[in-house]
């Protein structure tokens, strides 16, 4: 958890910075533009001829100074670098507000998509880390189903975090989401180190763990598969050394 925040804060530290970064440079263009139109402003002071005529040479020599044209241009540049940087944040803080859903502890309609990507907005940071590419394939008829939206998010969660930190530098991790008749379908697949077959039929049991010490507890695993069968669900997982993980969620629609 306080991995995960540390990446959180990094990660929206960087467009709240370029926001600081942008109106600070606005703040100078505009500074700019404001005096050239306050020599434009003075002409109107001016009714000789002579003297407006030199007002309008020192104006051109300070437009020049302020490289006008180009202030201008970059002034629309700025905003939109501002309003991307602003976007990003609140991209961010609405993936927090809804990967947690703390307000929704009973059952209730959910978009799985919805829960997916939020969870990978948070999940960014460690991404980038290992520059690790996710490949989406959802399911275009995909309908909201009845479910604790919190939990799964939690399950989505772990065995992102888990496929994360199993693939090396340069890795994949691919989700499909299939829409049956009776059941959705979650496919997520990594192409990290594998789990020996002799550790396959542990990983769901209580603080079990492959990793290092340290470096997990063996709940993640046996609370998803908690909130699964909560669900009435069943998830399995298939796996080689060096071949890479699929972890397979299924979820009936008939929840009540």
């Amino acid at each position: 958890l306080g991995q995960l925040t540390a990446g959180i804060a990094h990660e929206i530290n960087n467009p709240i910075n370029f926001v600081y970064a942008g109106v600070d440079g606005l703040k100078s263009s505009l500074e700019g533009l404001i005096e050239v139109l306050d020599k434009y402003d003075e002409l109107e002071n001016y009714e000789e001829l002579d003297k407006a005529k030199a007002l309008l040479h020192d104006i051109k020599s300070l437009k020049h100074n302020l490289y006008f044209d180009e202030t201008k241009r970059n002034v629309f540049e700025v905003v939109n670098a501002i309003k991307e940087g602003a976007y990003r944040t609140s991209e961010i803080v609405n993936g927090l507000r809804n990967f947690s859903r703390l307000d929704e502890g009973e059952m209730k309609e959910a978009n799985i998509h919805v829960g997916l990507e939020n969870t990978l907005v948070l999940l960014t940071p460690k991404l980038k880390e290992k520059s690790i590419e996710v490949s989406r394939h959802y399911d275009d008829l995909m309908p909201e189903i009845n479910c604790y939206p919190g939990q799964l998010n939690q399950v989505f969660m772990n065995i992102l975090s888990n496929a994360i930190e199993a693939v090396a530098q340069s890795g994949k991790i691919t989700i499909v989401t299939r829409n049956h008749d009776d059941n959705i379908v979650i496919s997520i697949r990594d192409d990290g180190r594998g789990i020996p077959e002799s550790q396959l039929d542990k990983i769901f049991e209580p603080f079990y763990t492959t990793k290092d010490l340290g470096h997990g507890t063996g709940l993640g695993l046996s609370i998803s598969f908690g909130i699964i069968q909560k669900h009435q669900g069943t998830i399995e997982v298939k796996s080689k050394p060096g071949s890479g993980s699929t972890f397979i969620i299924n979820i009936p629609k008939g929840l009540a």
